[in-house]
C-alpha cells in the first residue's frame, strides 16, 4: 500500500495527490456550510459564504503549481523562493477576487464573505499541516 502511495507522488503533474484530497475536502465543506447558512440566514448569505471561500480555492489553485516548480531539487533557496511567489501570487489572487465580490455583487453579506474566507482559509492549513509521512 505504500508503495503505491509513493508512487502516485511521484507522478508528475500540476497538482500532487494531497492536494487535490485537501481541495476536494475543502470545496465539500464550503458547499455545507455555504447550505447550512442560507438555511438559517437566506439565500444571499449563503452565496456570500461560497463566494468567500471560493476566493481561497482560487487561490490555491492558481499558487500550488508555482510552489511545486522546484519539486526536483534539493536546493533550499529556490524551494523558498517557489514558496514565497506563489503566496504572493495568491494573495494579489484573493486581493483581486475580493474586490470584484464587494464590487459587483450588490446583495451581498459582508460577514457571510469573510466568514466564507475564514473558514476555507482554516481548512486549507489544517489539511496541508496533516500531510502524513511514513517511510
Amino acid at each position: 500500500m505504500i508503495d503505491k502511495q509513493q508512487d502516485a507522488n511521484k507522478k508528475k503533474g500540476l497538482f500532487p495527490p494531497y492536494v487535490k484530497n485537501m481541495l476536494i475536502k475543502l470545496s465539500s465543506i464550503s458547499v455545507i456550510s455555504a447550505l447550512i447558512v442560507s438555511g438559517f440566514f437566506g439565500l444571499h448569505a449563503g452565496i456570500s459564504v461560497l463566494s468567500g471561500a471560493l476566493v481561497v480555492i482560487i487561490g490555491l489553485i492558481v499558487s500550488t503549481p508555482i510552489a511545486n516548480k522546484s519539486q526536483e531539487t534539493n536546493k533550499a533557496s529556490s524551494i523558498v523562493m517557489d514558496a514565497l511567489k506563489a503566496e504572493g501570487v495568491k494573495i494579489l489572487i484573493i486581493i483581486l477576487l475580493l474586490w470584484v465580490i464587494f464590487n459587483f455583487y450588490e446583495d451581498k453579506v459582508p460577514l457571510a464573505i469573510v466568514f466564507g474566507l475564514a473558514i476555507a482559509a482554516i481548512f486549507s492549513g489544517i489539511g496541508l499541516t496533516k500531510i502524513e509521512t511514513k517511510n
